[in-house]
């Protein structure tokens, strides 16, 4: 099965060269939640194996599981607790969430527990980069345990994203080199599962983009914002009911974690094989921008 939807999105080039492309829906778009049910349901019926979603304690994953949920839809928990030599954990601030999420919804989830000191000290954690070029630690670490799990694996990667450029005034949709190494993993390794499941379809990646909430963002009309992450909660519920909380950097009910905010103040973080990732960074830190209006302009052909 495709890991988008008639491989609609996909990168080329690397660095300055990145490019994505973005093919438009086959037809008219409708909510965002009303077009994820449609792929969920659509990836349940050609997938091998059962569903098993990585929750991280991020909003992406929690709508995820929300919508399985809803639909019914048997699948496993699987929730990484990084570890350091000493057994003590690096990220219990960002998996709290899927912990207590877990409970509120009776869900009994797999732990793995994850020596990450170790994983650095071996250098599988460049191996994988190198073999993907992602220069974002975090997401080579959840590669590394994808890559050991069975079933057919979903990640509740991020939706669209959106930033504002202040020096040229405008919205743009961001694509990231880094971010694509989830389909060139896959891809390369021939694993069962969905990396995008979040932006699955191409009628999914416009119907977030006309969610009223993003319109009003892209728009100009959030003096202030900066990005979309505090606001693709409002489009996960909107239909839905889910009552996902809104969360950012400076939220007051819940906060935004990477996951790695105790690893970068640990020593680990000084190891060669960590301190790489800056030069990796120069050179696989590809950034695709289209502006907010003209890719809307450019999807919309059925709407």
């Amino acid at each position: 099965m495709e890991y988008t939807k008639n491989n609609y999105l996909y990168g080329t080039g690397t660095g300055d060269t990145w490019h994505v492309n973005i093919d438009p829906p086959t037809r008219k778009v409708r909510t965002y939640f009303e077009e994820t049910v449609e792929a969920v349901e659509y990836v349940y019926a050609n997938k091998v194996g059962k569903f098993t979603v990585m929750l991280s304690g991020g909003v992406d994953s929690q709508y995820v599981c929300e919508v399985l949920l809803r639909l019914h839809i048997d699948f496993d928990v699987v929730i990484i607790e990084l570890k350091n030599n000493d057994n003590q954990n690096y990220n219990e601030h960002d998996f709290k969430y899927a912990y207590e999420f877990c409970k509120n919804k009776n869900i009994i989830p797999k732990t793995i527990r994850l020596n990450f000191d170790q994983l650095v000290e071996s250098g599988k954690l460049i191996e994988i980069a190198r073999s993907v070029s992602c220069c974002m630690p975090q997401l080579v670490t959840c590669l590394y345990v994808i890559n050991q799990l069975d079933g057919f694996i979903l990640l509740g990667h991020d939706p669209p994203t959106l930033r504002f450029i202040r020096e040229q005034n405008i919205w743009v949709l961001e694509e990231f080199q880094w971010a694509h190494a989830y389909l060139r993993y896959y891809k390369k390794f021939n694993l069962n599962g969905c990396p995008y499941i979040l932006s699955y379809t191409p009628e999914m990646m416009l119907a977030f983009l006309l969610d009223p909430s993003i319109v009003k963002l892209g728009t100009g009309q959030h003096p202030g914002k900066l990005g979309s992450n505090s606001t693709k909660s409002h489009v996960f519920n909107r239909g839905s009911d889910f009552n996902i909380p809104v969360y950012d950097f400076d939220s007051k009910i819940r906060i935004k974690y990477h996951g790695f905010e105790e690893i970068e103040k640990s020593k680990i973080s000084q190891h060669d094989n960590m301190l790489i990732f800056k030069d990796f960074y120069k050179i696989w830190n590809g950034e695709y921008l289209e502006p907010y209006t003209e890719v809307i302009q450019r999807l919309s052909i059925f709407q």
